[in-house]
């Protein structure tokens, strides 16, 4: 994703600290890792693996941390710690071992001071802010490529309806259900490599999201971008009081324990497929575009500035 020529970038050299290196693995928080470089004129990339923090106390370069991760650094150091998502709800639904650990380091974390906390959906804030007090002033949606996913589709015809549902709480059980009961449909799950996702779309009729929890999912954004008719469970930004309006909405609750309204309402979204128009594209212009990122995440380097007492060279203006 390139921003237009138009539009500067924020004249800073920013860290991204995490679990991962986004150049070498996929997932969300990789996802947003390499989305900074919209934003910023440099972003270098840190783990745990290959940390240097005498180099940022020394250069004085500011970090965008993965939630949990800012105990790792100095107390003295100031961070900007990243809200993906709420371990804790995560774990209500998933009961794994690892999902627990990721709720009890968050509620550590959240007791960080010199952290200016950023999230990248309002329930997410407002979750963290009921549950530990560190709620997220600043809510910057995940930047799509509205260029790269166009809404162009090229789908006459097409029973293509793809889906996401790589684990049981995406989906992947309710998938198995939902491809028996429409046989004259193609289910296909999106498994390609990220430059292919546009064009693997732009075929598609339709694309479904049957998952039991999200903070914010980028795949979703891309479906809405390309301006495919979604179905979405009302997790995640679904949950926001900003959340798109032109898609299909069902109880996570109620598809995961009744498998007659999980194909009732499968069957009701398959046939508006055709007799409505879907136009959730708008939705992300308003909200999802990388130059409304970086307008957000300006605000967010001149808070960051005044707290640190570092001269940045930003102003408000």
């Amino acid at each position: 994703m390139q921003i237009p020529d138009f539009m500067m970038k924020i004249p800073l050299t920013v860290i991204h600290y995490s679990d991962e290196d986004p150049r070498t693995t996929k997932g969300g928080v990789q996802s947003f890792a390499k989305s900074l470089k919209l934003v910023f004129n440099e972003v270098e990339f840190m783990t745990p693996e290959d940390r240097d923090f005498d180099y940022l106390i020394r250069h004085k370069i500011p970090v965008i941390c993965d939630n949990q991760r800012v105990v790792d650094l100095p107390r003295n150091f100031p961070v900007i710690g990243f809200q993906h998502g709420v371990g804790a709800v995560k774990f209500s639904v998933t009961h794994s071992r690892g999902h627990r650990r990721l709720a009890r380091a968050q509620k550590r974390a959240a007791k960080r001071d010199n952290t200016l906390w950023v999230a990248c959906a309002e329930w997410i804030a407002t979750t963290f802010g009921r549950l530990y007090g560190n709620y997220a002033k600043y809510i910057i949606y995940h930047p799509i490529d509205v260029d790269l996913f166009d809404g162009r589709l090229e789908n006459e015809g097409s029973r293509l309806i793809l889906h996401d549902a790589r684990t049981k709480h995406k989906g992947r059980d309710l998938l198995r259900k939902v491809e028996a009961a429409f046989p004259e449909w193609q289910f296909e799950p999106l498994d390609c490599k990220p430059d292919q996702v546009p064009d693997r779309m732009r075929k598609a009729r339709a694309f479904i999201h049957l998952s039991r929890y999200e903070g914010n999912s980028i795949v979703c954004n891309e479906a809405m971008a390309m301006n495919l008719p979604c179905l979405f469970t009302k997790v995640g930004l679904m949950r926001d009081r900003n959340r798109p309006s032109d898609i299909y909405l069902v109880d996570p609750d109620k598809i995961y324990n009744n498998r007659e309204y999980l194909l009732e309402q499968v069957h009701l979204f398959l046939t508006s497929v055709d007799s409505r128009p879907y136009h959730p594209r708008a939705w992300v212009l308003e909200n999802a575009t990388a130059s409304i990122s970086q307008t957000k995440w300006m605000r967010v380097m001149v808070h960051f500035q005044q707290m640190s007492g570092w001269n940045l060279g930003l102003s408000e203006d």
